[in-house]
Order: C-alpha cells, then sequence, then structure tokens
C-alpha cells in the first residue's frame, strides 16, 4: 500500500467521524493555544521588567546605615550608624579604580507640603547631587538641574517631577522661574524633569514623577536635614567591575571612618540591582519550566484522549482488522495506517492549537498598551518548549492504538464481529 493509498483511507475514516475526531482533539487544541500563550507571556515578562530596572537607574547598588550587631570584640553593638556627604566623596576618591560614583541622597520620612501659586501638594523629597539626572535616568522637560555651584552654595533651587509639576501648575514648563514654599520655606523651580513612562514598578517606594529634588545642602541648611545622616548611598561600579567588590570597598570606608566593623552585616543594608535582575532570570526560567511541564501534562492528557478515538474506532473496526490479518495483511501496513491517521488528528489539532496561541499574542501586543503591561514574546524557548510537548503528545497519540493493532489476535477480531 503506497502513502497516497494510506491518506486516502486515513481522510475518509476521519471523516465518517468527524465530530467525535474534532472532540478527541479540544484537549490537545486547548493546550497547544495555551502553552505558547503563557509561555510567550514569561518571555516578554521578563523582558518588560528588564525596560523597567533600565528606567529607574544605571544599575548599582543601593546602601543605607544600619544598626550595629554584637558578635565583634572592640565593637558596640546597637549603635545607629551615621553617613555624610563627606564619606560618599571619600569612599569615591580611594576607590576609583571600582567605583564610578557614589551618590549621597536624603530622603524624607513624609511627603512635605509644597506650595506655589496657590495650589499645595504633598511630594516626595530627595536631596542629592548634579548627578542624580544621568544615574538615575531622568531627562529635562524645561529648565536646568542644579550644578555644582548651586551645591558648594547651598542655593535654594529645586527641580520638579512631570507629575508633580503638573499638579502645581497648569503647565509644567511654566512653572520654571516660580517660587516654592517647601515646609514654609522659598525655593525657586529651575527646571522639570521629563516624565518616566511605564508603570514604574522599580522605585524606592517613591513615584518617580513626583519627585522634588533639591541640592543635599540646600536641604541640609534650610529644612534641617542633618549633614551627618545621609539616607542612602548609590552607589555605581565602574565599567566591567562587579557589584560586590564595589560595595565592600564603600563598607570598609565607612566602616574604618565610622567606627563599626567590616563584616558586620547588620551595620548597613543594601540592595544589588544587578542580583535583582540575576533573580528575575532564575524565576522566568522556573516559570517556562512550570509551564511546560504543566502544558506537556496537558497536552498529554489530550493526546491520550486522542488515542481514546482511535482505539474506540479499532474496537468497531475489529473484523475488518483480523479479516486484512487473516488474508495476509502485514503488521506493519495496519499499524502505519493507525499511526497516520492518529497524527493527522494531533497534529491538526496542534497546528491550529499553535495558530491560535500565535494569535492571542498578536492581539495582546496590539491591543495592550507596551508601557504598562507585558506583552508576549514568542522565542526560541516558546517554540522548543512547545515543539517538545507535542512530539510527547504525538508519540502517545500515535503508538497507542498502533501497538493495539500489532496485538490484535486474528480469531478474537473475528469473534469481535459474530
Amino acid at each position: 500500500m503506497d502513502a497516497v493509498e494510506h491518506l486516502r483511507q486515513a481522510f475518509e475514516s476521519i471523516a465518517e467521524n468527524p465530530r467525535r475526531a474534532a472532540a478527541s482533539a479540544m484537549g490537545v487544541l486547548w493546550g497547544a493555544a495555551a502553552i505558547v500563550l503563557m509561555l510567550a507571556w514569561g518571555s516578554g515578562f521578563v523582558d518588560f521588567m528588564k525596560v523597567e530596572f533600565g528606567r529607574f537607574a544605571r544599575g548599582g547598588v543601593f546602601m543605607a546605615p544600619g544598626i550595629t550587631s554584637s558578635g565583634f570584640p572592640g565593637h558596640r553593638s546597637g549603635v545607629r550608624v551615621r553617613a555624610s556627604r563627606a564619606d560618599a566623596a571619600r569612599a569615591e576618591r580611594d576607590h576609583r579604580e571600582l567605583i564610578e560614583a557614589v551618590v549621597a541622597e536624603h530622603v524624607s520620612n513624609e511627603r512635605l507640603l509644597v506650595e506655589a501659586r496657590g495650589r499645595v501638594r504633598r511630594l516626595d523629597l530627595i536631596a542629592t547631587d548634579p548627578r542624580f539626572p544621568y544615574y538615575r535616568r531622568f531627562g529635562l522637560a524645561a529648565g536646568r538641574f542644579f550644578d555644582d555651584t548651586d551645591l558648594a552654595r547651598s542655593r535654594p533651587v529645586a527641580v520638579l517631577g512631570w507629575d508633580a509639576a503638573a499638579d502645581l501648575f497648569e503647565w509644567p514648563p511654566d512653572g520654571v522661574g516660580s517660587t516654592l514654599r517647601v515646609d514654609g520655606e522659598p525655593f525657586e523651580l529651575i527646571g522639570v524633569l521629563e516624565r518616566k513612562p511605564g508603570r514604574q514598578y522599580t522605585n524606592t517606594n517613591r513615584p518617580e514623577n513626583r519627585l522634588l529634588v533639591l541640592p543635599s545642602s540646600s536641604a541640609e541648611a534650610r529644612l534641617g536635614h542633618d549633614r551627618d545622616r545621609i539616607s542612602r548611598f548609590l552607589i555605581f561600579p565602574r565599567g566591567g567591575v562587579e557589584p560586590e567588590p564595589a560595595l565592600h570597598a564603600v563598607i570598609a570606608t565607612l566602616a574604618k571612618r565610622r567606627g563599626f566593623h567590616p563584616d558586620d552585616t547588620d551595620a548597613v543594608r543594601w540592595f544589588d540591582m544587578s542580583q535583582m535582575m540575576s533573580t528575575l532570570e532564575l524565576l522566568h526560567i522556573g516559570f517556562s519550566l512550570f509551564l511546560g511541564i504543566a502544558g506537556t501534562v496537558t497536552l498529554l492528557v489530550g493526546g491520550v484522549g486522542i488515542a481514546n478515538y482511535h482505539l474506540a474506532l479499532l474496537s468497531e473496526r475489529a473484523v475488518e482488522i483480523g479479516v486484512a490479518k487473516a488474508i495476509g495483511a502485514r503488521n506493519g501496513t495496519l499499524m502505519r495506517q493507525a499511526v497516520l491517521e492518529a497524527a493527522i488528528v494531533a497534529g491538526t489539532a496542534a497546528l491550529l492549537g499553535i495558530g491560535l496561541g500565535v494569535a492571542g499574542c498578536q492581539a495582546l501586543a496590539r491591543f495592550a498598551p507596551a508601557d504598562m503591561f507585558p506583552v508576549p514574546v514568542i522565542s526560541a524557548t516558546v517554540l522548543g518548549i512547545t515543539a517538545l510537548a507535542l512530539t510527547g503528545v504525538g508519540i502517545v497519540a500515535a503508538l497507542v492504538p498502533a501497538l493495539r493493532v500489532r496485538r490484535m489476535e486474528i480469531s478474537l477480531a473475528l469473534r469481535e464481529g459474530i
């Protein structure tokens, strides 16, 4: 029997029971669509979070002073660690081979009252140095950012995030040159930052577009921030330098200047953005494996459904198969026929399911705001896992009925027809 005849008989057999064939294939169809859509969304989520991290800052480590712990002879426990802008500058000077910048920041514990042109809003304060826009990836929409002279002379100048300026002025750039009263103290608004897009899932518990940014020295001189109590350091290693050596270098300098043991893990708290990305990648791998296994199980269940459908057909055609064996038909020929029919049903369902999953991905990519939600991405990982899962389905759906044909005895097959 040639291939064309095999195909003709397979399609005729399926055409005799189209509804039953379609019902048996639904598990594979929906399973294939689900695995493509979910894996693609997982890949899109990782890309989305990479973009979100990239918008937040240029990488590096956030470090904040903590409280010393016991277990280090010669050092007191329970002492709150202090830090200053001078400490940050010294660490940067002492470790130039490792560190590109150490940016010191004052952060308000509570939102400050800011008044302009009769409007009052509560805003989050960050008091820092002129390198803030570069390392925190802010552009300027209007005016300028404060410079080293403003910092050195403690000038009462301020910069607002776009949304904060929009709350205080009808059109944010129009506010440049106006006077802001921050907790009653006058500051000149010299610039407005560009609005950062996206959901800003990555932040420091302060909305990026609603910041009030001042020179550190001005916050110390006019708002009462203690120059010896910096809230945090932003440590940016040089290119090619891992974050950990840069962090330990800063800790060593701070420990020497502030009298705590450099191995005291409670004396400082820190957050490494590169570690977060590594964790995200591991989560993505685990998520993909979980979805791949779950999807494969779902597809295998669908494959079993197709196999059961063909086993039912074989039972109905037991006499026909018995007669064929009795007159000399080879097991291989009959098995190929059974495998082909199962493969056509499973393959058609799989292709339709993949098409449905891809269509769902395209619909989400088209209608979901790219800056607000992850967009599914059809990647090599998605296609590879889907292909492996579908291979398993094809094997199950084809081998089960084929083995039934091989093991079918002529006498039993003929007796079923009596």
